[in-house]
């Protein structure tokens, strides 16, 4: 038999423990984060009420919470009133504590652990937020992008530098490039595709008043924005050929009404909006807005940029077009996803941040090696 030494033994021991200790309070951790995907985008507090079943809204039991085992042990239904849990639960712990693991195992005690455990934790509540709601929290995004500064000002080693200063500089380097490039994209996909035409069998009515506009199709929750939320860009526009309604006093049947950030257009008639009279019209087609990116994917690449630098913005860019661009068409070809239907950007810029940690250097290096002939 052959025998270990008892030091080597004994170190072994402590790694393997310590292992367990990092996967168990990545699990936990991560059933927090499930709070916080449930809660942020329904501008809930994640700290009061506690953890409660979502259909019945009875307390759970401290047995009822504990990360992985209580949805295995319960077979994903609630304890008191049988509705279905979803498997997100379980797979948001799972990854929390999977990826806190294998940065353990990448990093070790160090401050690369700490900084990119908080960044794993941030981008997976983006990442379920932006898959269910195809909004990105600023919490995450900002938040992200402020975190990355403050670590690699205090941890220049982070972006390979030797002080402080340096540091900073690549941070700030960094997220200018992430946010600049992506902004970039957004604007010349805005400037190509910004606009769809939508028809509305039943026919859609549009308020406008005082720069507040209120659409209703009669099928969802009527929605109200101030106009500047939703015309964000100068190029941006609504416009559509009433059926019915009224501007002021004037009638408005057959005419073409034209929205913009700064005026209202009726027929051969112009009014800034600060000054355009209530507008009630109703049409059946009616051109919008639509955003070829988000600002959250921007501000998420910007979070990105300040941990990493910039060379991991256009790694980042590159993978996550193209994963964007294969599940996309996998999702149109087996029928799960419509052809024209937005798809939500910010899982796959999340996806190739998590590459880039683990294998964005060894990549790229073999990239730049790769012979061409």
């Amino acid at each position: 038999m052959v025998e270990f030494p008892a030091a080597a033994t004994s170190s072994e021991s402590v790694f393997v423990f310590w292992s367990a200790v990092v996967f168990v309070f990545g699990a936990v951790v991560g059933s927090f984060l499930n709070v916080c995907i449930h809660r942020m985008p329904r501008e809930l507090s994640i700290v009061r009420p506690g953890s409660h079943c979502t259909h019945c809204g009875k307390p759970l039991r401290w047995y009822h919470n504990i990360p992985l085992l209580s949805w295995l042990a319960l077979r994903g239904r609630c304890a008191f009133c049988g509705a279905a849990i979803s498997p997100t639960y379980f797979i948001v712990e799972l990854l929390n504590a999977g990826l806190w693991l294998a940065l353990w195992l990448k990093f070790g005690p160090s401050p690369q652990l700490a900084a990119y455990a908080l960044l794993v934790s941030l981008f997976l509540v983006g990442m379920f937020v932006d898959l269910e709601h195809y909004i990105l929290p600023d919490e995450v995004t900002l938040g992200g992008t402020v975190a990355g500064v403050i670590f690699c000002a205090v941890f220049p080693l982070m972006q390979d530098a030797t002080d402080w200063t340096t540091g900073l500089l690549r941070s700030v380097v960094g997220l200018a490039a992430g946010g600049g490039v992506l902004y970039a994209v957004r604007w010349f996909g805005n400037l190509l595709f910004g606009r769809k035409v939508h028809d509305f069998e039943k026919g859609v009515s549009l308020v406008l008043d005082q720069a507040r506009l209120r659409l209703d199709d009669g099928e969802e929750k009527p929605e109200e924005e101030a106009v500047k939320d939703v015309l964000t860009s100068k190029h941006d526009r609504i416009q559509f050929q009433a059926t019915s309604g009224r501007v002021g006093e004037q009638n408005l049947a057959g005419l073409i009404v034209r929205i913009t950030g700064a005026d209202l257009t009726v027929g051969g008639q112009r009014w800034t909006l600060g000054e355009a009279p209530r507008l009630e019209a109703v049409a059946h087609k009616i051109e919008l807005p639509r955003d070829a990116m988000g600002l959250g994917d921007v501000k998420l690449m910007m979070a990105i940029g300040a941990f990493f630098g910039w060379a991991s913005v256009l790694f980042t860019l590159v993978l996550s077009s193209l994963l964007g661009s294969i599940v996309g068409l996998l999702l149109i070809a087996f029928r799960a996803h419509q052809w024209g239907r937005p798809i939500p950007y910010g899982p796959y810029i999340v996806a190739a941040s998590f590459v880039w940690i683990f294998f964005g250097t060894d990549l790229t290096q073999w990239c730049l090696n790769f012979p061409i002939r």
